[in-house]
């Protein structure tokens, strides 16, 4: 084989594993919703009830989520328990708690399971609940999800909530798709307000 058909076959197994790394998560399993408006990278979403383990971190937004995820990631893999291993979902959600400095990391559960079911974790940090179905409003965007762009898109949903005369009731939930090595470029990543509509908001 000569150089540049070894150069060629390196390079086109190289990019079917990037693909495939890539498209991992649209085969993923998340929480179930339907779309009731989509405009551009804005959608307003009826999401149904879904169940979370969650764990509450201490520090900046990019360091919580940093340590929250290992922990998770522990319990889905029954670190620490006997009992099945539970299989990976996204995306990875964050929010703050009303403390400053403090954020909830979680994963939602595999829609196989209820409370009565699913695996209990070992830890009292990691914490199960169910979340109710509710209303929110999500915009996307692809690259690193740096603080200052996340306040960017939090500002940009909010207008949207206003010009369609929804309301705000929720902190901002963070919503990453992509394992963290994955290139900047082909991230997803998406922040959420929870909203209700008045008289006067879009079908």
């Amino acid at each position: 084989m000569d150089m540049l058909t070894a150069l060629s076959l390196l390079m086109a197994i190289s990019i079917i594993g990037l693909s495939i790394w890539i498209l991992i998560p649209q085969f993923l399993e998340g929480p179930k919703y339907s779309v009731e408006i989509s405009e551009a990278k804005i959608e307003l979403r009826q999401y149904d009830n879904f169940l979370i383990t969650k764990v509450i971190m201490n520090g900046d937004q990019n360091e919580a989520l940093r340590k929250g995820f290992g922990p998770l990631v522990g319990f889905i893999g029954a670190k620490g328990r006997s009992t099945e291993k539970i299989s990976m979902t996204v995306p990875v959600m964050q929010k703050k708690t009303s403390s400053e400095k403090e954020w909830f990391v979680s994963f939602s559960m595999p829609s196989k399971y209820t409370m009565d079911n699913l695996p209990k974790p070992m830890s009292k940090n990691l914490k199960q609940e169910e979340v109710p179905t509710k209303l929110m409003a999500a915009i996307r965007f692809n690259g690193r999800a740096t603080e200052e762009r996340l306040l960017i898109k939090e500002t940009e949903l909010k207008d949207w909530i206003n010009s369609n005369k929804f309301k705000v009731i929720s902190p901002a939930h963070y919503y990453f798709y992509n394992d963290p090595v994955t290139p900047g470029f082909f991230r997803r990543n998406e922040v959420l307000f929870e909203v209700t509509r008045n008289n006067h908001s879009k079908p």
